[in-house]
């Protein structure tokens, strides 16, 4: 797990009145911390497109892949699996469901399903 250092502008590392570090996106917070969400939020709206092109293109191989071998490659189900769940995560970043963000900000996340049986 990638090591984070305190960062007062981060949201996650957020501290309360009496002293106790918050992860509530409901509480009060600094215009510069919502200057600084809404840069993150830019950034990341950026990555998602990426991340949705890129499943898009593994959409295709997949099929064509099957079309022509008539057997599904498991390794671009796998990664298809996991970039859809990133995409997952940066939605619940984006629309402030999430106050830690994605990678590469923490660690790749890991598949919230298995892949199902397709047939």
């Amino acid at each position: 797990m990638a090591k984070q250092t305190k960062n007062p502008d981060n949201p996650e590392n957020r501290t309360t009145t009496d002293g106790n570090e918050s992860n509530n996106l409901n509480e009060e917070v600094s215009l510069h911390w919502v200057g600084i969400r809404l840069l993150y939020t830019l950034l990341f709206m950026l990555i998602f497109s990426i991340v949705g092109t890129i499943i898009q293109l593994t959409l295709v191989f997949q099929f064509v892949h099957l079309f022509f071998v008539r057997k599904e490659h498991e390794q671009v189900r796998d990664f298809s699996n996991k970039a859809s769940t990133y995409a997952y995560k940066i939605l619940r970043y984006i629309t402030l469901n999430e106050a830690q963000c994605p990678f590469p900000f923490t660690d790749w996340p890991k598949a919230l399903e298995p892949p199902g049986d397709s047939k």
